[in-house]
């Protein structure tokens, strides 16, 4: 009887040994996320990186600059927090996208107007002030065909950059904070993803032109260049690629967050 006992300890023991090697053996994957959304995809991609050794920890930042910040500084291992032009632009070659991860869109929202064919010719359209916002939803609108813009522009287009405007629109610049507002008395607002989630309305639901997953605004997965080749690079991109976070893309957000990949 005694034996047995002794045998069932050194069982347990060596069960707790193994249970803590494999703990050890887990590599903490530290990511900046700047979202509520960033932190439900890390959630949903937590599972597929555990089979690969590696846990993912997402670490909240108040925006993406700050958290391509703590990236560079080294305060965390990476950020899925901003799109590859503005990590570029912040960060320089310190910094590397590795895969994208998903699209917030920006979108055309009107209450007056059901569809972009029915705007009247003259209509107002409000623009985010800020550089960023303002040349996305440029972009958008030369998309569509409601402008036309100077080829030689870029991805930070600006109104001097209009080349055509066919149904002579006017043109509003406000602070984000007060587009959504501008609903109430504007033919036309576009709304960066932020803006329209703070109001209430969904990109797919509610906006009547919206950017494509696949515009250069897609948001990456970056790290720091000398990490690249890390294994747990790999293992966090399959994870944030696996089935589990197609699900979450399609089903929590209905495709107002979009998938590029």
């Amino acid at each position: 009887m005694v034996e047995r006992r002794q045998v069932l300890l050194a069982g347990l023991a060596l069960m707790a040994l193994a249970k803590a090697a494999d703990a050890r053996a887990e590599r903490r994957v530290r990511i900046g996320v700047a979202r509520d959304a960033d932190a439900e995809l890390l959630a949903a991609a937590q599972a597929t990186a555990l089979q690969d050794g590696v846990r993912i920890e997402p670490v909240r930042f108040a925006n993406g600059t700050q958290a391509g910040a703590a990236l560079a500084a080294g305060r965390v291992d990476a950020s899925i927090a901003q799109h590859a032009p503005a990590l570029a632009r912040t960060q320089g070659s310190a910094l590397i996208a590795v895969v994208h991860t998903v699209t917030y869109p920006t979108g055309l929202y009107s209450r007056t107007a059901a569809r972009l064919a029915e705007l009247p010719a003259g209509s107002t359209v409000a623009l985010p002030a800020e550089a960023e916002g303002q040349g996305r939803a440029l972009l958008l609108m030369h998309h569509y065909g409601l402008i036309r813009l100077d080829t030689a522009a870029g991805l930070q287009p600006r109104l001097a950059d209009i080349r055509a405007n066919p149904r002579h629109l006017k043109f509003q610049r406000l602070v984000q904070a007060r587009l959504a507002g501008a609903l109430a008395g504007t033919t036309l607002v576009a709304l960066p993803f932020d803006a329209a989630a703070a109001a209430g309305l969904s990109p797919a639901r509610d906006a009547i032109g919206m950017e494509d997953a696949r515009v250069p605004f897609a948001n990456v997965l970056a790290v720091r260049a000398q990490d690249r080749q890390a294994p747990w690079v790999a293992a966090t991109v399959r994870s944030l690629h696996s089935d589990p976070v197609k699900r979450v893309i399609l089903t929590r957000f209905n495709d107002s967050v979009r998938r590029p990949w």
